[in-house]
């Protein structure tokens, strides 16, 4: 079968370790689901020894199936931290992006400077794009756990860790970290934002390329995984940043979308010219950088329609069916798919969803068909926004993730954007942009430039737009929805304080709309 490559997914909810030949090909796949722990409001965290068992059974599981895996690349969702005790061992469960305590420690930290803080790190003042506010929370509130700390680390650290006993970190997830200079042209923590925070840097790994080679895997992960003593383990990246690896996007100029339970549209660009409402990180590939146009609800708006509003509903093509018996512009209904507040543009936690124009002539085909160009013309608000500000305009649209097979939903949002639509040939894109990580660092690639990289390529022909007649109804429809917020926003908020004015629920609003990582 020739050599082999190993890529985990380490996501929230989940780990997935996919196989890959040299020709990008997927040889076998595991899953594994994981709990998210919420033992108190606003907290969100994972039991990491779990974690790790989890991942050794999947690995365990492709590995048996699998001859020949000479390395394996790490993507994991972003940010979890993780503190590690001088036996490499957790002190206590990681703290995954969803949690919300952070905040309180911006505020004091930061307090009026965001702007100047937001100018240096590059992201908005956010417990999930500084995770360094989670340190804090840690130091103030749990002083027996902090004293045992001797180690900072991210989920694709501590994997890499249990498989090696190695621990680095790498740009894409220091991005995140409030402790970084991301324009800098070398990735390295700031004395500045160190001293801000009273942080000692002896506390925070080395950082490494992604591609860098942390360690082989060790006899004793050996006996849990399955992989042979001595196979090489690359550090990896995040999970959005290894697919934007995995579909090609190594130069400047390129974009493409993730489909999931959260939208994201990545633009990667060749300086580090940054837009305030993106998501914006330094790339796997050095001297690059990466914009993520963070939608909060993409997918999850319907799951919300199929679980809330029509549970007879039995699946997403019944929905699909439904939109279909209503035409373009679903006779004149818009809806806001703000379900979980809302990322780009708006940042806005109290934003709600709604359906606008309902009439009594509209049905139910009509409502779901709105549900379906809401999602459309919010992606292409960020689509839009990223294009002007960089000058990117691509022939096409490449599309990866579950819900990017939908050929319906892809012809529309085609439509919308005015943008042919390409499927990738595996859904699989943080998976094997973590393979090639750790093919990389196995050497069986010289680089992450090397013109013989199996990027994942569009499967079959573009999805192309619809005629101009309704390409003219969306263009018309996509005007409304874009007065629609700023008209809506006050009522909005009085919304998410009536009946209930205390700070929980409003914190608690803060954390649904935090951003992803998760294809985040």
């Amino acid at each position: 079968m020739g050599e082999a490559f190993l890529g985990i997914d380490a996501g929230t909810s989940g780990v997935k370790v996919c196989a890959f030949d040299r020709n990008g090909t997927l040889l076998a796949k595991a899953h594994r689901p994981i709990p998210v722990v919420t033992p108190h409001a606003l907290w969100a965290e994972v039991d990491l020894e779990r974690y790790w068992q989890a991942t050794a059974q999947a690995i365990s599981e492709v590995a048996g199936r699998v001859p020949g895996i000479v390395s394996v690349g790490l993507a994991s969702t972003c940010p979890t931290t993780i503190l590690l005790d001088r036996d490499g061992r957790p002190v206590r469960p990681g703290i995954l992006y969803l949690d919300g305590r952070g905040e309180a420690s911006l505020s004091q930290v930061v307090g009026d400077g965001g702007e100047a803080y937001r100018a240096k790190t590059g992201n908005r003042v956010s417990a999930s794009t500084c995770w360094v506010a989670n340190l804090d929370w840690i130091r103030r509130n749990e002083p027996e756990a902090w004293r045992r700390t001797v180690q900072v680390t991210m989920l694709n650290g501590y994997i890499g860790q249990c498989l090696t006993g190695a621990v680095a970190m790498e740009p894409t997830h220091a991005s995140y970290s409030g402790l970084m200079d991301l324009a800098a042209p070398t990735a390295d923590w700031d004395d500045d934002l160190l001293d801000l925070w009273g942080l000692d840097r002896s506390l925070l790994p080395d950082l490494r390329p992604c591609t860098h080679r942390l360690g082989t895997v060790t006899s004793q992960a050996s006996l849990h995984t399955g992989l042979g003593p001595g196979t090489v383990v690359a550090l990896g990246a995040a999970d959005t940043a290894a697919a934007a690896f995995a579909v090609g996007l190594v130069e400047g100029g390129g974009v493409f979308e993730s489909v999931g339970t959260s939208g994201v549209i990545t633009f990667s660009l060749d300086r580090p010219d940054f837009e305030a409402t993106f998501l914006n990180r330094q790339h796997v590939v050095p001297g690059r950088w990466l914009a993520h146009g963070a939608m909060s609800t993409l997918g999850g708006t319907f799951g919300w329609l199929k679980s809330k509003i029509w549970p007879e509903t039995n699946a997403f093509a019944e929905l699909e069916q439904f939109a279909q018996e209503s035409v373009p512009g679903a006779n004149g209904l818009i809806f806001l798919p703000y379900l979980a507040g809302e990322r780009t543009p708006v940042w806005d936690a109290h934003a709600s969803g709604a359906w606008l124009g309902l009439q009594l002539r509209h049905g139910r085909a009509d409502m779901v068909r709105a549900v379906f160009e809401g999602t459309a013309y919010a992606l292409r608000q960020i689509y839009e926004r990223g294009a002007d500000r960089w000058g990117v305009r691509p022939g096409q649209m490449i599309a990866v993730g579950g819900g990017a097979r939908n050929s319906f939903w892809s012809k529309m949002k085609a439509s919308v954007l005015n943008l042919p639509y390409a499927t990738s040939a595996t859904p699989d894109a943080a998976g094997l942009g973590a393979a090639l990580i750790g093919a990389i660092a196995v050497g069986a690639f010289s680089g992450p430039r090397d013109g013989e990289l199996p990027f994942l390529a569009a499967q079959g022909a573009p999805i192309h737009p619809a005629d101009a007649d309704a390409r003219r109804i969306y263009d018309e429809m996509y005007a409304v929805f874009a007065d629609a917020y700023p008209q809506t926003r006050s009522l909005m908020h009085q919304l998410a304080t009536v009946g209930d004015h205390s700070p929980i629920r409003s914190t608690r609003k803060r954390q649904s709309a935090r951003p992803m990582a998760k294809e985040d």
